[in-house]
């Protein structure tokens, strides 16, 4: 009995079968050394932050980035989330088509197992190289702080110093909150969160337009202003929810994306914060920063409301870090309208945190300090120093005139 086993399950791995398939093991190969060679080649490069800048991000990524932005601006949704569904039901179908095969004996396993194995390789080599030329080398660039020359202002006080001029910016970017709030409203409190009263294609444009406003504001090259086409809502946004993901940029498409059932008062920062990943910009921190400022540079009232809202929140908990009492003095100073907004925002973040969205966290934290993004996760919090940079950069204030 046990021989017999012995020869069938011996016929069941080595006997060729009617389905066994090609492994084009070479192809496989290639496209996995090549995958190798592009993670070696962004470590080399990292090396020359300044060429990488010039050669890759100043001309031949940006030309890339919104010519995969023009072609697939025509799709009014995220193209990306519709390749990544047929792409993860294609897989599923190979599998389960191998797995058939298998068990109803016309396909020895050790085939399926070899071509599946051969077949992720090659497809996480392809990922690599197609991820570092469309758009991973700007990982290899300077960073904002090098790059503005602002190292002077990066430069923190004394920790009384530091706490004392904290709290005036706070103080300053609550008051101009409620300002743009009771602008808009014409009211303190109108009994519900806030909505934008505009489109968000509006405001989209709008951020575009700021974009040329800060580009301008910071001496960046010409390119960073350029339009790279509508930020786009992700129909199957429960999904990033549940990640708690409130954006992404897809760089395969030039898409910015966003998750549409964020509260609205997120959106414009939102997409401020995904439009400049467009423009090259990797790190979380400085994608945040220039969500605050170009929203804050618009002429779109409920974009600016939305980055001082952000830009107050992150401050007033930096501040509670240092001092509590005078955090909490601060927060008393924001009108009703302004604290349901903050309300609602925490209700979202407690609604959808959970096992998901922590595995995604520990994903995402990987990913990053894969790509050489000190703290990983925790650059998005880092952006109030660069607000806070860029407040000692503008006479101490990070209030932006209307334009």
């Amino acid at each position: 009995m046990s021989g017999n086993f012995r020869d069938r399950v011996r016929g069941w791995m080595w006997e060729p079968r009617e389905c066994d398939r090609p492994l084009h093991a070479m192809r496989c190969l290639v496209w996995l050394a090549a995958g190798v060679v592009s993670l070696v080649l962004a470590g080399v490069l990292a090396r020359f932050p300044r060429f990488v800048e010039v050669v890759y991000t100043e001309h031949i990524g940006q030309w890339i980035g919104r010519t995969l932005a023009a072609i697939t601006s025509w799709y009014p949704w995220s193209l990306m989330e519709l390749v990544v569904a047929l792409l993860v039901t294609w897989l599923l179908f190979l599998a389960l088509r191998a797995l058939w095969q298998v068990m109803r004996g016309r396909r020895r396993l050790l085939n399926a197992l070899g071509c599946g194995a051969l077949q992720t390789g090659a497809l996480v080599g392809f990922i690599l190289v197609s991820f570092y030329a469309v758009w991973g080398l700007n990982y290899d660039r300077a960073d904002l702080i090098t790059r503005l020359h602002w190292q002077q202002w990066a430069k923190t006080p004394e920790p009384d110093g530091e706490t004392a001029e904290l709290e005036k910016v706070c103080r300053e970017l609550v008051a101009a909150d409620n300002r743009e709030y009771e602008h808009l409203f014409k009211s303190g409190d109108i009994g519900r969160p806030s909505t934008p009263p505009v489109s968000m294609a509006e405001i989209d444009r709008d951020i575009d337009t700021a974009y040329y406003v800060v580009a301008e504001r910071l001496n960046l090259h010409p390119s960073f202003a350029v339009s790279r086409g509508p930020a786009k809502p992700v129909l199957a946004s429960f999904i990033m929810s549940a990640q708690l993901i409130s954006g992404e940029y897809t760089p395969w498409t030039g898409e910015a994306n966003y998750n549409r059932n964020i509260p609205a008062c997120n959106m414009p920062e939102v997409v401020g914060h995904e439009k400049a990943h467009q423009r090259g910009v990797t790190s979380e921190d400085e994608a945040n920063f220039f969500g605050f400022l170009v929203c804050a540079s618009s002429g779109n009232p409920y974009a600016r409301y939305s980055a001082y809202l952000m830009a107050q929140r992150q401050l007033v908990g930096e501040l509670g870090k240092r001092d509590m009492e005078r955090a909490k003095a601060v927060a008393k100073e924001r009108c009703p309208g302004v604290k349901r907004d903050l309300e609602e925002m925490n209700a979202y973040y407690r609604a959808h945190v959970g096992k998901v969205s922590q595995i995604q966290n520990r994903v995402n934290d990987m990913y990053l300090k894969a790509n050489r993004v000190k703290g990983g996760v925790q650059a998005y919090s880092r952006s109030a120093a660069l607000i806070m940079a860029f407040a000692r950069s503008n006479g101490g204030s990070c209030i932006v005139p209307v334009p």
